[in-house]
């Protein structure tokens, strides 16, 4: 079924690539689209096969789609991955020059905590202390961090999943990424506090 679904998928007009991994921690399925596609279109017409293929139920329609949470991921300036290990969670920031990882309890606060420490090592900054993680009904993720004198929050929608929201959160925090444009999109902050 795998396969066929994968073929499927990639016969979608606007589709460039799919990958399918549901044996991984950050499983699921990805899709690209090519550049002049129509997002509504290809979204409605994935959609409409992985309910066919009972992978997706019609109450549940929220997918992500590549280009949005690439155009996210890219504004970050590095890459953060956070895995499950055995008894915690693996927390990793990749710069340009610099790669930096924690092993971290699986707790909000230790992996928030993790993020900022590994973050700041890649960008040469004394990390702040994260005083608090919380998540509204509405699916906002805030984490609130201090350097002793002043405090910081950073907040980022969980819809687009939370393990690009942690990061973009804890960036916005320490001051590494600016809050949310009107737009949405983040951009990167200048890096003294």
């Amino acid at each position: 079924m795998r396969e066929k679904l994968v073929e499927r998928l990639q016969d979608i007009p606007g589709v460039t690539s799919v990958s399918l991994n549901l044996e991984d921690f950050e499983s699921g399925i990805k899709v690209k689209l090519d550049e002049d596609a129509d997002e509504a279109e290809v979204l409605e017409a994935v959609r409409a096969l992985l309910v066919a293929y009972g992978v997706r139920s019609l109450e549940d329609p929220t997918l992500e789609i590549g280009n949005r949470l690439s155009q996210t991921r890219a504004a970050l300036g590095v890459d953060v991955r956070i895995s499950e290990v055995k008894g915690g969670a693996r927390v990793e920031v990749i710069g340009t020059a610099v790669r930096s990882f924690r092993l971290v309890p699986s707790t909000p606060m230790a992996i928030a905590q993790g993020v900022s420490d590994a973050w700041c090592q890649v960008v040469g900054r004394i990390p702040p202390e994260i005083t608090r993680v919380t998540l509204s009904s509405e699916g906002a993720l805030t984490v609130m961090a201090t350097d002793g004198s002043e405090e910081r929050t950073g907040q980022a929608d969980i819809v687009e999943g939370w393990t690009l929201a942690l990061p973009l959160a804890v960036g916005r925090a320490i001051g590494v990424v600016e809050p949310a444009s009107g737009a949405g999109e983040p951009s990167v902050a200048h890096p003294d506090w």
